[in-house]
């Protein structure tokens, strides 16, 4: 696996480059190349293309655009996305230091077929720990919480439960270096 990366951020706009597995022999891979201009400074409007070549002859490629706008003290950020059919937006907001929540909703809208996806989610940075929480529309309630006892040792408890499916998947993990 190969994935090269390139930031260029201007004055008022950031250009980004990235190749995935590139084959020079056949170019193939994926290649994404994205920009985002600033019309003001809360307003942003940009779009990303993705281009995939699996082997010579048999290539796909799509571009999605994008508008972003941010709160004047920066603490929230609104975002809106069109590829294709499918629309997503997500709003993001600090309250505070410690408490950040964010939503994401997800759209497709195409003659035949109207499906949509909704998250919800929250970080709170407590002295020693964080704990993340979300729930969408598909029953899905999923936790983290992290607790850091020193610089490279921390303990770690997730959890996600599926209301619909009925499954309650959890684990444990300690993570340090020895």
């Amino acid at each position: 696996m190969i994935h090269l990366e390139h930031d260029y951020q201007g004055i008022d706009y950031s250009v980004n480059v990235k190749s995935m597995n590139p084959d020079p022999t056949d170019l193939s891979g994926v290649f994404v190349g994205s920009y985002l201009q600033s019309l003001t400074k809360n307003l942003a409007l940009g779009f990303e293309t993705v281009s995939q070549r699996s082997m010579p002859g048999m290539s796909e490629m799509t571009t999605s655009y994008v508008l972003k706008y941010t709160g004047t003290n920066r603490d929230w950020i609104a975002t809106a996305q069109l590829h294709g059919a499918a629309i997503q937006a997500t709003y993001w907001q600090k309250f505070g230091e410690k408490v950040d929540m964010a939503a994401d909703l997800q759209m497709i809208v195409m003659p035949g077929r109207r499906d949509a996806f909704a998250t919800v989610g929250a970080k709170w940075d407590l002295r020693m720990a964080t704990f993340r929480a979300q729930f969408d529309t598909t029953g899905k309630v999923a936790a983290i919480l992290e607790h850091r006892y020193a610089p490279a040792l921390s303990f770690l408890v997730s959890g996600e439960i599926d209301h619909f499916k009925v499954s309650i998947p959890m684990a444990f993990v300690i993570n340090g270096l020895f």
